[in-house]
């Protein structure tokens, strides 16, 4: 039997059951469809592993639960941002406030030029209009791994960088 027989077998088998799994997680019954396809989407692109039928279970629950961490992960960011805006464009907030967030957008965009042109696409394309990787992979026309790859890299660069202006600018 090869990956892709195992992957549709198992998908028919069990698809219900990871969307419950999915399903308590999230809350949301159209995000937990959303990431349980996601899950499997990801097995059959990626055909180079060799998955039996006895470790897939396994490795579809690993890569849902960390999915499921990615969402809240993105969720949270995505909802901290919103307030970042939210209290610049609110005249209660604070000028100090409002003039540090514009400060730490101006520095990680100055930082984000510093790096590849893709790779600060692949960035703002997630962070600003949300895309998940395989959005971006296919609006930009390339590969799941190497979008994957440059995000992360970039990521890291980007919260390295805004980790010490905060560090610089509080003095600590």
């Amino acid at each position: 039997m090869s990956n892709r027989d195992i992957i549709e077998h198992y998908y028919r088998q069990h698809r219900d059951e990871l969307l419950t799994f999915v399903g308590s997680r999230l809350g949301v019954k159209a995000d937990a469809e959303d990431l349980v396809q996601d899950v499997f989407l990801r097995l059959l692109a990626d055909s180079c592993r060799p998955i039996t039928p006895l470790t897939l279970p396994s490795l579809v629950y690993t890569m849902a639960r960390n999915l499921i961490v990615d969402h809240y992960r993105r969720r949270r960011c995505q909802q901290e941002f919103a307030l970042l805006m939210e209290g610049m464009k609110n005249e209660k907030t604070s000028m100090e406030s409002a003039i540090f967030a514009r400060d730490a957008l101006r520095y990680m965009e100055q930082r984000l030029s510093c790096l590849p042109t893709q790779t600060a696409e692949i960035y703002r394309l997630h962070i600003y209009d949300g895309m998940q990787v395989s959005d971006i992979s296919q609006h930009l026309h390339q590969d799941y791994k190497a979008v994957e790859y440059r995000l992360g890299q970039a990521r890291r660069l980007v919260r390295r960088l805004l980790r010490h202006q905060l560090t610089a600018s509080t003095g600590s």
